[in-house]
């Protein structure tokens, strides 16, 4: 059993989750899609609620732009992938992680049965409801209500 093993089994004890994320970046330079997806997942690991346990960093990759930045003079991309595995410290952190640093794909690994106070998943859902109101209110996003 390695360190990282031990460390994932003592948190787990302590009611911690394990997580697997995926991030992905796209830049016009290589040196800023590199830099900024290493910066992005080395602040999500200066959270008190989060430890990093495995990170890797795929290689970059040259893109076609989509066409709304063609129109804007820019023909190609750099993308990179990096997967993480983290151990969060609570249901509300991971919602926090997640909404704040928006992975593209999250699985939880550990533990199999999660629970949760009222409190943490109010906080939760409240958390949401922010970011939803912050989309509507910036003009990229909200809830049509229909009428009668």
């Amino acid at each position: 059993m390695n360190d990282n093993d031990l460390k994932v089994d003592e948190l787990l004890g302590k009611g911690w989750m394990k997580v697997w994320m995926i991030f992905e970046v796209q830049a016009a330079d290589k040196a800023v899609c590199v830099s900024s997806l290493k910066k992005h997942i080395k602040d999500m690991g200066s959270l008190d609620s989060v430890e990093i346990i495995d990170e890797s960093f795929a290689g970059v990759d040259k893109i076609e732009a989509p066409e709304g930045l063609k129109k804007r003079g820019v023909n190609t991309l750099f993308a990179q992938v990096s997967e993480v595995t983290i151990m969060a410290r609570d249901f509300e952190g991971l919602v926090n992680v997640v909404i704040n640093y928006a992975p593209s794909a999250v699985e939880i690994m550990a533990p199999e049965k999660i629970t949760i106070t009222m409190r943490d998943a109010q906080n939760s859902l409240a958390s949401v409801a922010d970011m939803m109101h912050k989309f509507a209110r910036a003009g990229i996003g909200g809830v049509v209500i229909k009428g009668d």
